[in-house]
C-alpha cells in the first residue's frame, strides 16, 4: 500500500526586517526541510514573515490560517513554538487548526499535537512566551523612562535634529534647522495653513527623514512638537530634555494660539475677526458673527435681551480709537529713550534684581511642581489634571530660564524689552491695519482684556501697561509706588461712530518720568506672551467712564 504524503506550508518569521538577510531564516527553513523528509511530509509552500509575534495582525500568517481552514494543504510545520505566536489571541486560532483536525508540527519541540500531553506541554511554553514577551515590554518601557528622565530622547530625532546614537542627545543640523525656524516664523503670521505651509516648505527644502515632502499632518505634528524649546512629551507626560533648543518659548506658544483659534475654527463658513471675542454686556454671553447684506454683524442670542447687534466695522472703528490713545508722540519717545540710555548706567543694579527676582520664582515652581507630585501620589488629583498641570509649570518654567539665561549674557535686556514696547506705541493704528486678521486679534488681546457691548455701546477694558499708557497725564499725577494701595481701572465706552477719542496731552519731563519709572519696573513682562495683566482705576473724562 502506497504511502499517503501530506501536504503541509512551512512557517518561519523573524522580528524585524534587519534579520531577513541574517542565518536565522536560513536555518529555521533547515530545520523544517529536515523535520518535513523525517517526517514524510511535503513542503508546498513556505510562509517568509518578518513581523513581531507579539502583537495580533501578521498578514502571511493570516493568510496562511485561511488557506489551511480552506483545506488548501493538511497542516504546517513551525520551527519553535514562540515562531508561530507570542500572545493568546494568535496561540488560541493556532489551538482552533488542531481542533479543525489539520495537523500543526513545531520542528524544534518535536510535540504530538493530538495528544493531551502534547498539547499542554505546548500551551505552557506559549504562556511562557508571552510572559517573556510582557516583561521584555515593561523592562523596555522602564529603560525609555529613564532616559526620558535623564533628559535624553530615546527615539528618532524630529525633523531639524540628527541623531547621535543610542543614548546621547540629538544635535541641531545646522541646514534643516533653519527651515524648521522659518516654518515657525511663517505660520505664526497667520497667513498659511498647515497644508500651504507644507508646500511652501517643500520648495524651501524642507524634507522629512525619508527625503519626502513634509506632509500636512507632519507640519501639524511638528508646530506642536515641544521638543524644539526643550520638551518632551510622551503620552501626555511631558519631560525636560537636556538637548540644545532650537526655537526661544515666544514664537512657540504663538504658532500654538494660532492652532488653537484654527481648530476652535474649525467647520466655520467665515473666520470673523471678533469671533469669540466680544460679549453682551447684560448677559455676559458671547455674541455670534453672522453675514448679512454685505456687513458682519455680532448678535447676541439672549431672547429677550435689548442688546441686539453691532457692525464689525464699528467695532472695528472704536478699536482704532483706542489705539490712537496709546501712541506715543515723537518728543515723549526721545524723552524715554533719554532716560533709557540714563538709566542703562545703572544696569547691572537693574539686572541683578531681575536675577533675584526670577530665581525665586523658578523656585516657587520647583515647589509647586513637587507638591503637584506630593498630591498625585497621594491621589488627590487624577493622572490627566496632574500631568496638564504639570506640563504648565515647565512651560513656564522653560520662559524664565530662557530669560535668565538671556539676562545674564545681556546688560541691556530689560531695555530691550522696553524697547519693543516703545516701538508698538510709535504707530500702533499703522501696525493693526498692516497687520493680517491673527495678528490684529492678538494684538486686541494684548491691549484689552475685555470687550463687551451693551445695547450699541462697545465697552472696552485696557489692561496695564496700556491702561496707563492711554492715561498717562492722569497716571502721571497719581501716586503709585510699592505702598501704594491704589487700584486704577478704566473702561473705554463709546455710543456713537462719531465719538472721537480723548487724546492724552503730551506730557512734560517730569511727568514722563514718573510714567517711565512704572514702565521700567514691568519691563521684564511686556515681551512675554500672555504676561500679567495689572489693572488700574483711574478717574474719567468726558468720553470715558
Amino acid at each position: 500500500m502506497q504511502k499517503i504524503i501530506k501536504k503541509v506550508y512551512g512557517y518561519i518569521r523573524v522580528s524585524d526586517i534587519k534579520q531577513m538577510d541574517g542565518v536565522s531564516l536560513i536555518e529555521q527553513k533547515r530545520i523544517i526541510k529536515e523535520f518535513a523528509k523525517k517526517n514524510d511530509l511535503k513542503i508546498i509552500h513556505f510562509f517568509e514573515e518578518n513581523k513581531t509575534a507579539a502583537k495580533v495582525g501578521r498578514p502571511l500568517f493570516d493568510e496562511m490560517l485561511e488557506n489551511l481552514n480552506n483545506k488548501k494543504a493538511d497542516g504546517v510545520i513551525y520551527h519553535k513554538i514562540d515562531r508561530s505566536s507570542r500572545n493568546q489571541h494568535d496561540w488560541a486560532r493556532v489551538g482552533d487548526l488542531i481542533d479543525a483536525d489539520i495537523d500543526v508540527f513545531f520542528a524544534h519541540e518535536n510535540l504530538n499535537m493530538r495528544e493531551r500531553s502534547g498539547r499542554l506541554s505546548a500551551d505552557i511554553q506559549a504562556v511562557m512566551a508571552t510572559d517573556y514577551i510582557r516583561n521584555l515590554k515593561q523592562e523596555t518601557i522602564k529603560g525609555l523612562y529613564g532616559r526620558l528622565k535623564q533628559g535624553i530622547f530615546p527615539w528618532g530625532a524630529p525633523i531639524g535634529y540628527d541623531n547621535n546614537g543610542k543614548g546621547k542627545l540629538k544635535t541641531i543640523n545646522p541646514v534643516q534647522s533653519k527651515l524648521i525656524k522659518k516654518a515657525f516664523q511663517l505660520y505664526s503670521t497667520g497667513k498659511y495653513s498647515t497644508l500651504s505651509l507644507s508646500k511652501e516648505m517643500e520648495k524651501r527644502g524642507l524634507k522629512n527623514q525619508r527625503g519626502g515632502r513634509v506632509s500636512k499632518n507632519s507640519i501639524t505634528k511638528l508646530l506642536k512638537n515641544p521638543f524644539y524649546i526643550g520638551l518632551m512629551k510622551v503620552k501626555e507626560k511631558t519631560f525636560k530634555g537636556n538637548h540644545e533648543k532650537l526655537l526661544d518659548s515666544r514664537i512657540f506658544h504663538q504658532v500654538q494660539l494660532v492652532l488653537q483659534d484654527r481648530n476652535k475654527g474649525k467647520g466655520l463658513k467665515r473666520y470673523y475677526l471678533f469671533r469669540k471675542l466680544i460679549k453682551c454686556d447684560q448677559c455676559i454671553r458671547t455674541m455670534s458673527g453672522e453675514f448679512q447684506k454685505g456687513h458682519i454683524y455680532y448678535r447676541c442670542q439672549t431672547k429677550g435681551c435689548s442688546t441686539k447687534t453691532i457692525r464689525e466695522d464699528v467695532v472695528e472703528h472704536y478699536i482704532k480709537n483706542i489705539l490712537k490713545t496709546i501712541k506715543l508722540s515723537s518728543r515723549e519717545i526721545t524723552t524715554l529713550i533719554e532716560f533709557t540710555e540714563e538709566n542703562k548706567k545703572n544696569a547691572d543694579g537693574l539686572k541683578s534684581e531681575f536675577i533675584q527676582k526670577t530665581e525665586f520664582e523658578l523656585k516657587k515652581l520647583e515647589s509647586k511642581e513637587q507638591k503637584l507630585l506630593d498630591a498625585y501620589l497621594d491621589n488627590m488629583i487624577e493622572k490627566d489634571s496632574y500631568e496638564k498641570r504639570k506640563q504648565k509649570i515647565l512651560l513656564k518654567q522653560v520662559e524664565l530660564e530662557e530669560k535668565l539665561s538671556y539676562v545674564l549674557k545681556s546688560k541691556g535686556y530689560l531695555f530691550e524689552s522696553f524697547d519693543q514696547f516703545l516701538e508698538l506705541c510709535k504707530s500702533p493704528l499703522k501696525l493693526y491695519e498692516s497687520s493680517i486678521k491673527e495678528e490684529k486679534r492678538e494684538l486686541l488681546k494684548i491691549i484689552t482684556s475685555n470687550l463687551t457691548i451693551n445695547r450699541r455701546r462697545a465697552i472696552f477694558t485696557m489692561v496695564s501697561p496700556y491702561s496707563e499708557l492711554g492715561n498717562r497725564d492722569i497716571f502721571s499725577m497719581c501716586a503709585h509706588s510699592n505702598v501704594t494701595n491704589r487700584k486704577l481701572y478704566r473702561k473705554y465706552i463709546y455710543s456713537d461712530i462719531n465719538t472721537s477719542p480723548v487724546i492724552p496731552k503730551p506730557l512734560n519731563r517730569k511727568q514722563l518720568k514718573v510714567f517711565y519709572e512704572f514702565l521700567l519696573k514691568i519691563s521684564a513682562t511686556l515681551s512675554i506672551p500672555n504676561n500679567t495683566k495689572y489693572e488700574y482705576e483711574l478717574p474719567t473724562n468726558n468720553t470715558s467712564s
